[in-house]
């Protein structure tokens, strides 16, 4: 796959990196497929890996309305929920940016995405040089932390208490990024740390429509 580089001496480089991260900003980015649109809001998602029903269901329902409106989703797509939501955005017209937890010289598109990368919707991106070709604990962390400073907001729709998940959240929040997480419960520690609560019902006055919503039975199943 080709890609090509930035670093942080050239304009494209995201100033938030820099500003936010300081030294510990990557050196450089390893890009494949189009630039996003700078003008277009970008929302990074997170999720536990162990999701309760109830709040699968209930992020399902805010992808599903999400993938209709003029928005970029960044994540590693690594979780389950993570990976299904990937999944439902690729039915609508929402671009998507993959962040990868290691080079990408050493990445593999999967198949079911290779029509997306086509399309011209899905960007992916590196904040590792070549010779990281494992993901680990700590490539995870690191990328995860460049997409959501990277991002204009973070979508978490569950974090379970005292989860890696969790204490993720806490960071962000420390950092004043504005954190979005479904109002339910379940949700009541990160909550009451400061992360603002949504529901699918608030999409429309948060992003901007961009195709109408399809008939139902074109709608792709839930997988769980």
């Amino acid at each position: 796959m080709d890609y090509y580089c930035i670093t942080r001496h050239d304009a494209a480089y995201p100033a938030s990196l820099s500003a936010l991260m300081g030294p510990d900003a990557p050196s450089a980015l390893a890009i494949a497929g189009p630039e996003r649109d700078g003008a277009e809001q970008s929302l990074a998602l997170f999720c536990s890996k162990l999701c309760p029903g109830s709040m699968i269901l209930q992020a399902y329902d805010f992808v599903q309305r999400l993938r209709l409106h003029h928005v970029t989703l960044l994540s590693g797509f690594h979780a389950p929920m993570e990976k299904e939501c990937l999944r439902t955005i690729m039915g609508g017209s929402a671009g998507v940016v993959w962040c990868l937890a290691k080079s990408l010289a050493s990445f593999t598109l999967p198949g079911e995405f290779q029509k997306l990368f086509n399309d011209g919707r899905l960007t992916l991106i590196s904040p590792f040089p070549e010779n990281v070709k494992r993901i680990t604990a700590e490539t995870a962390r690191y990328r995860n932390l460049v997409a959501a400073v990277m991002a204009d907001e973070i979508f978490i729709p569950f974090a379970a208490p005292k989860s890696s998940t969790e204490a993720f959240c806490n960071t962000l929040l420390s950092m004043d990024k504005l954190v979005l997480t479904l109002d339910a419960p379940e949700n009541t520690s990160i909550l009451e740390r400061g992360a603002q609560p949504i529901t699918a019902k608030d999409i429309d006055s948060l992003w901007a429509r961009i195709i109408s919503q399809p008939a139902e039975g074109d709608l792709p199943e839930l997988q769980v």
